[in-house]
Parts: structure tokens; C-alpha cells; sequence
């Protein structure tokens, strides 16, 4: 059973988001938060590219300076991560595009899986060093994200300021 307490900030957070992912004119409904205001971090809506949804960091006003350094470092990695993933799926979607005209036969409105599966073996071949590339930078990014969050957390916990 849910209580009272917890429906209502459920009903407050869909709310928010729903404001925030709204698509009508109305130009405050598609503003994105300021995080100076929000009391928590937010994920938004999925890019229609990338498929990664933005997270909007809360931004305390009484930040650390090592505080800062980790969100911006967040803020910076997910930029990077959707430059990324928006480039490799726009290539994705160009490419197959390509390989559908070559290959689709007349008449026909889709290829069946077992022929679409030559594309996609080809296009992860091309691809496999940019994926090996990512991958390891990824990895080296988050072990510093984990490092600045371990040392942040410590920080507060033993009541540290700067």
C-alpha cells in the first residue's frame, strides 16, 4: 500500500516532468528547469537520436568547490556521451537508409530480419574501433566520476568544507 506521503510527491515529480516534457507552444512548458531552483537532479524526456534522456544536476547553493568540480565533470561526460551516441545513430539511420533502397526489392515494404542482420554485421564491423574507443574513454571517465563521488560523499559525511 502506498501512503498518502508518497503518492503525493510521486503526483508532484510526474507533474514536473510532464511539465517539463510538454510539447505544446507555450514556452515555459518546454524550458527545462533551472538547476538552481529544483531540489533534486531530473531526467528529462529521450532525444529522439541518441535515445539518452538529459539529466538537469541540481545545483545547491552552498556548493563545494570539489561539489562543483564533480557536477560539472557530470555535465561535461554526458555532453560528450550525447555528441556520441547522437553522431553514431545519425550515421546508423543515414546508413540504413542507404542499405534499404540498395536493397529492397520492388514491391516490397521491409527487409526481414535475417536480411537486415547483413547491415547491421557490417555496419558494427565498420564501427568496432569507434565502439572500443568509446568504451574505454567511458570506462576512464567514470572511474574519475566514481573518485570525485567517493571523495565528495566523505567529505560530507565527515562534515569537510572547503
Amino acid at each position: 500500500m502506498i501512503s498518502s506521503s508518497k503518492l503525493t510527491l510521486k503526483a508532484r515529480y510526474t507533474s514536473t516532468i510532464w511539465r517539463w516534457t510538454s510539447t505544446t507552444p507555450d514556452t515555459k512548458a518546454v524550458q527545462p528547469p533551472n538547476a538552481k531552483k529544483i531540489t533534486s537532479d531530473m531526467v528529462g524526456p529521450p532525444d529522439p537520436i541518441s535515445n539518452l534522456r538529459k539529466i538537469i544536476f541540481k545545483q545547491p547553493s552552498n556548493e563545494t568547490r570539489l561539489e562543483k568540480r564533480y557536477r560539472e565533470l557530470r555535465m561535461e561526460v554526458q555532453e560528450w556521451n550525447q555528441k556520441f551516441w547522437t553522431q553514431h545513430n545519425s550515421r546508423f539511420f543515414q546508413e540504413r537508409e542507404e542499405y534499404l533502397k540498395q536493397n529492397l526489392p520492388e514491391g516490397k515494404q521491409t527487409l526481414t530480419a535475417d536480411e537486415m542482420s547483413v547491415f547491421y554485421k557490417s555496419f558494427l564491423d565498420k564501427n568496432w574501433k569507434a565502439h572500443i574507443t568509446y568504451n574505454l574513454q567511458w570506462y576512464k571517465k567514470n572511474v574519475i566520476l566514481l573518485k570525485l563521488a567517493i571523495q565528495v560523499r566523505l567529505r560530507r559525511l565527515l562534515k569537510i568544507k572547503d
